[in-house]
This record gives structure tokens, C-alpha cells and sequence, in this order.
């Protein structure tokens, strides 16, 4: 073969091995390429699923700390008594139904049952502090403010009655203002029976109610019906739970510092609730701390220190002179003649005794706390009602028919007149008060009267007298023949006109006897003083 022939076959196998090398070589920069992109998005995978990793452990530890926190909140919360959580019921069934039911009748009515609501509401505290506090002296001043709010409201209720006598509704305040006084179950031994005397005198006017508003206020029936249903309720959570009154704790704290741990609760709970602030940065410096408390009172702890030693070294003194005997003399001094006072008459008109100072007037005793309740002077049905006067001026005359009764109760310093012919007059819980009645068919009840006057201008069958003191009855010529009965009473003297030219000649009722047993059985006889 021709040498050219065989550079050519050279030339051409060397031309054909570097494409190949040149394809190989792209080959394996494609393969490099591709696993560089692969190994980039394995690296990226793993960061994004450490990221969500991370994101769901700080979620699940928020919610976990979330939890633990209700949690921790959930101890920290302390459920109120049984007591507490019935009377809010209580209220919430009846009290807040009653309140909306009124504003559909009058403002005035809804007006009274707001007054009323929140005198229930006020009774809460007195329960809750009932149950950590010990019994404190009712009559105290401390005890007496805490029912401060529930006399105010009585009185409201009376006064708003008074300055609506002419309202078409009267009769709604009527009901309320009598039933009011419910409120006072809390202080009660048996506060069953009080609520069932005040409800029976609010029904006395729900009856009126119904009579009057029955065909044309249908919404009358039904504020009746919720009206007396809370005394009913009121009843039902006095049985179960607070049969006599409040419950007192024997060994619990004083009244009035548990009273005020409710107030305050109660002043927090109406305050609106702030949005939390974050508290400050530590300052460099802050202010210096405060001075320390001032020492104790050395010198009060000395003066009783010294003056229990001085009354101990006085009594020691005493008992110390009284030992000697007829040595106790020797310490006088003798008197000369120009200084005795009963050889110089004239020394004793310079010699003047230092008055005695008179002592610090002693604190009055806190009386039981009453309600004040405002005059009443008006005819139910066949019955007079005259109730609260005190000190009037002028007597309260009453002009009455003889199928009329009369009740006069808890006045101070009145004079009645009482004209015409009655059924019967009934004088309760009075001071200082006096009748001057023409005649009565029945008789004269007098209950618990202090200070009693009784005139009679006619005539009068019986006069009953029971726990009363300081009484004059003055009889008239017609009835001479009156009966007197007396019961645990004190003091009372009978006026009779049979004297010389008709005056009057006292005669006292007897208030000592004599109980003798004999024949089986006990005789009574006036015991006399033979002078």
C-alpha cells in the first residue's frame, strides 16, 4: 500500500477517536450537571422539613402551655357555696322575670321591683360573709350598717308608694311596699313563718289587683302569679338551705372583715377588665428602698409596765399601813384650835369642798335596729288601719260606722278621737298615746302599750288589757258595768265617776294574789295590804 494511503487511514481513525472522546466528555458533564441539581434539592427538602418540624413543636408546645395554663386557672377559680349558688338562682328565676313583666305595666311598678331586686342582690354578700364569719351582736352599730342598704330600701318603697297615692297602680306598690320586709328573713330565727306573714299581706292587695285588672289588663294575672310565686320560691330555698336565718361559722373570722373581702370582690367584678400591659424594662438604677418601719413604743410598753407596778406598790402600801395597828397614828399631824372649823364658825364658809367631776356620760347601747316606716292612715275593706304617728300635734280624728274595725299600732305620743259607734278598737305597741272613743259593740284590745290613756264617753262592754303598764282608763256613767281583763300588766288605774258632783274617784287594778291549793285544785284570791 502506498505510504499516503496510510497517512490517510491514520488521519481519519485519529479524527473518529477524538469525537468520541469529545462525545464522552459530554456525557459525563450532562451526568455531572444532573447530580449537582439532584443532591441541591435533596439539601433544600431537608431544611424546608426541619423548618416544619420546628413550626409544629413550637405549635404544640404553645397549645400544651395554653392548656396547663387553663388548667392552672381552672384550680385557681373556687366555686361559690351551695347557699350562694341557689339564692343567685333564686334571684335569676324570679326577681329578673318579675322586673321585666313590671316595665310592660308602669315605670313606676318596674321601678319598685328594681328597688326590690336590689335589696335581694345585696343579701348575697350578707350569705357569703355569713359562711366564714362568726355570729356577731345584732344589735351592734357594725351589724346594723351592713343593713343599711336593706333599710334604705324599704324606705324607698314607701316613699315611692306615698308620693304615688294617686297612680292608677297603686295598688302594685301597695303589694310591694307591704311584702318588703321579706327582706329582714336573713336576721330571723324562723324566717318560714315571716315570710308567710308578709306574703298574706301582700295578698291582700294582689286581690285587689286581680279584681280591678283582670278583664282589662291580662298581664295583671300574671305579674299576681310571679309575684306571689317568689315568696313561694323564697320559701322552698329558706327550707333547704337556711331554715334559721343565716349560717354562721363558730370559729370563722369577724363580720366585718369578711364582709369586706366580698365587697371588694364585688367592686372588682363591676370594674371593666383592662388589656394586660407589659411590664417595664428594668431600669438601671431604680428609686432607693423605702425607710424601715419605726421602732416599737417603748415608752407607751414602759408607762403600763410603770403603772402596773405603781398600782401593785399602792395595794402592797395599803395592806402595809393597815398592819401596823395603833402605829397608824403616829403619822398625823396634830391640828391647832384656830384651824378647826367646828370651834371657828367663820372658817367654814372659806372652806369649800372641791367638787367631784362628774364622770364621761357612758356610751348608750346600740338599740336594735328598725325600720321607720312612714304614717298610714286608710280604711280596707271594713278595717282601719292608723300606723307610724308620732308626735302629731293635733289628735287624728277617725270617723268611723259600727260594722267598722279600728287598729292603731306602733305610734309614739298621739291622741286619737274616735266618733260614732264601732265594732271594735285594737291599740298595739304604742307610747305615750291616748283614746277618746263615744262606744264600741265589741270591746277595747290593748297589746304591749306603754303610757296608755283611755276615755270612754259612752259606753263599752269589755276592755282586755295584756303586757301593758302605766295605763288610766276614765269610765263614764254608762258604763259602770264595763269588764275589765288584765294579763301581765303593771300599773293601771281605773277612773269611776262616782264621787260628789260626779268626779272621778281613782281606783288601781290589783297586781298581787294569792295562790292557795286546796281541794285539789288551786284558788286565787286579791292579795290585800291590811294598814
Amino acid at each position: 500500500m502506498p505510504e499516503s494511503g496510510k497517512f490517510g487511514m491514520q488521519g481519519y481513525n485519529l479524527v473518529k477517536l477524538l469525537k468520541r472522546l469529545e462525545d464522552a466528555t459530554a456525557r459525563l458533564e450532562d451526568v455531572t450537571i444532573y447530580q449537582e441539581g439532584y443532591l441541591q434539592s435533596k439539601v433544600n427538602g431537608n431544611r424546608d422539613e426541619t423548618k416544619v418540624i420546628s413550626c409544629d413543636t413550637d405549635v404544640k408546645s404553645v397549645a400544651s402551655a395554653q392548656v396547663s395554663e387553663s388548667k392552672a386557672d381552672a384550680q385557681t377559680i373556687v366555686e361559690d357555696p351551695k347557699e350562694v349558688i341557689h339564692f343567685k338562682k333564686f334571684i335569676q328565676d324570679n326577681l329578673v322575670p318579675l322586673s321585666k313583666l313590671s316595665d310592660s305595666i308602669d315605670p313606676v311598678v318596674a321601678e319598685a321591683i328594681e328597688i326590690l331586686k336590689s335589696a335581694f342582690d345585696c343579701q348575697i354578700r350578707l350569705i357569703q360573709a355569713a359562711l366564714i364569719s362568726k355570729k356577731p351582736d345584732y344589735s351592734s352599730a357594725e351589724f346594723g350598717n351592713a343593713l343599711k342598704s336593706l333599710n334604705e330600701s324599704v324606705m324607698k318603697l314607701g316613699e315611692l308608694k306615698e308620693k304615688n297615692f294617686s297612680n292608677k297602680y297603686i295598688n302594685y306598690l301597695n303589694s310591694i311596699a307591704d311584702g318588703a320586709p321579706i327582706i329582714s328573713w336573713v336576721v330571723s330565727d324562723t324566717p318560714l313563718s315571716l315570710i308567710s306573714d308578709f306574703k298574706d299581706s301582700s295578698q291582700f292587695w294582689t286581690n285587689r289587683i286581680l279584681k280591678d285588672f283582670k278583664d282589662s289588663d291580662p298581664n295583671s294575672t300574671v305579674w299576681v302569679k310571679a309575684f306571689l310565686g317568689m315568696f313561694n320560691e323564697l320559701k322552698v330555698y329558706v327550707k333547704d338551705y337556711l331554715t334559721t336565718g343565716l349560717k354562721w361559722k363558730e370559729d370563722g373570722i369577724e363580720f366585718t372583715e369578711a364582709l369586706s373581702q366580698f365587697s371588694s370582690e364585688t367592686e372588682n367584678e363591676k370594674k371593666p377588665v383592662a388589656a394586660p400591659v407589659a411590664p417595664p424594662a428594668p431600669s438601671a438604677g431604680g428609686p432607693p428602698p423605702p425607710p424601715p418601719p419605726p421602732p416599737a413604743a417603748v415608752f407607751e410598753i414602759k408607762d403600763d409596765a410603770t403603772t402596773a407596778k405603781d398600782e401593785g406598790a399602792g395595794m402592797g402600801a395599803v395592806f402595809q399601813q393597815l398592819n401596823q395597828g395603833s402605829d397608824i397614828t403616829k403619822g398625823l399631824k396634830k391640828v391647832d384650835k384656830s384651824q378647826m372649823t367646828h370651834k371657828n364658825p367663820e372658817l367654814r364658809g372659806s372652806s369649800t369642798v372641791a367638787a367631784k367631776a362628774a364622770p364621761p356620760p357612758k356610751p348608750k347601747k346600740p338599740s336594735t335596729l328598725t325600720t321607720k316606716k312612714p304614717p298610714r292612715k286608710e280604711l280596707s275593706g271594713n278595717k282601719w288601719f292608723i300606723e307610724n304617728y308620732e308626735d302629731e300635734a293635733d289628735p287624728i280624728i277617725i270617723e268611723a260606722n259600727k260594722d267598722e274595725s279600728i287598729f292603731i299600732g306602733k305610734c309614739v305620743n298621739v291622741l286619737f278621737q274616735i266618733k260614732g259607734k264601732v265594732n271594735a278598737i285594737s291599740l298595739s305597741e304604742t307610747d305615750g298615746c291616748s283614746i277618746v272613743l263615744d262606744s264600741s259593740i265589741s270591746g277595747l284590745d290593748i297589746i304591749k302599750c306603754h303610757k296608755f290613756g283611755i276615755q270612754v264617753e259612752q259606753s263599752i262592754p269589755q276592755i282586755s288589757i295584756d303586757k301593758s303598764d302605766s295605763g288610766a282608763i276614765y269610765l263614764s256613767k254608762d258604763s259602770l258595768e264595763t269588764e275589765i281583763y288584765s294579763s301581765c300588766s303593771t300599773s293601771i288605774n281605773v277612773n269611776l265617776p262616782i264621787g260628789e258632783d260626779g268626779d272621778y274617784v281613782e281606783h288601781a287594778l290589783p297586781e298581787q294574789f294569792q295562790h292557795k291549793f286546796t281541794d285539789g285544785k288551786f284558788k286565787s284570791n286579791v292579795f290585800e295590804h291590811m294598814a
